[in-house]
């Protein structure tokens, strides 16, 4: 089945509502399995929230948890969820599925999603993961240098402040500047990413083939 992307820019959304419910992680995976985020093209899982750009509700769509966050830098705790980088090289939504991969490996291998520093070193598979992370996270300096920020709550309010028409060129603007997920996805207090990632390995196994029991993640210290 071919899928049409739509354009995933960086936006921010004040004032606007959720225009339908969100599917919860973990739930209704039956029923959700093959559909895709209108973004990315990947398959949502047991988690996709209606992302619209202020005063547009109607062109909205049902967004995966990547890209949703691309098109809510209001979000309250925006800040440790991603990071801007600069990255004109790869396109926001082949970062998202980038990033997706390299969460749904480390999920695989029972690591931290979140905190680097706690990736044990020790295969070549979890180096491979850190270095790809890693090299992608290193371009936060660069964003930073260019925008004055790497803080993509900051950016949210520049593009709140911004005029109608100077905002529907933000794709312009923001040329090069790329969202980084971060491992963690917020409802509430609550990371609920590890489940919305449990969700994507679940619809990514092989039919009647249970996934893989998640390792107990490395103790502290």
């Amino acid at each position: 089945m071919t899928v049409r992307l739509r354009t995933l820019v960086l936006s921010a959304n004040f004032g606007d509502g959720v225009a339908c419910p969100p599917t919860a992680a973990g739930e209704g995976l039956n029923n959700s399995d093959e559909l895709r985020c209108p973004f990315c093209g990947m398959r949502s899982g047991g988690w996709r929230e209606f992302a619209a750009a202020p005063g547009r509700t109607r062109e909205g769509a049902a967004a995966c948890a990547l890209c949703f966050l691309c098109h809510h830098l209001e979000r309250p705790r925006i800040d440790e969820e991603a990071t801007l980088v600069w990255l004109p090289e790869m396109s926001q939504p082949a970062l998202n599925v980038t990033m997706r991969e390299i969460h749904f490996q480390l999920r695989a291998l029972g690591e931290d999603l979140y905190d680097a520093g706690r990736l044990r070193l020790d295969t070549p598979e979890r180096l491979r993961l850190y270095y790809a992370r890693s090299a992608l996270g290193a371009r936060g300096t660069a964003a930073e240098t260019r925008l004055g920020t790497d803080k993509p709550s900051e950016l949210g309010g520049a593009l709140c402040r911004l005029s109608p028409a100077a905002y529907a060129n933000r794709a312009k603007l923001l040329n090069g500047v790329r969202l980084l997920p971060l491992g963690r996805f917020y409802a509430g207090n609550k990371d609920v990413y590890p489940e919305i990632v449990d969700s994507w390995r679940e619809i990514s196994k092989p039919p009647g083939v249970a996934a893989a029991a998640i390792p107990a993640p490395p103790s502290g210290g």
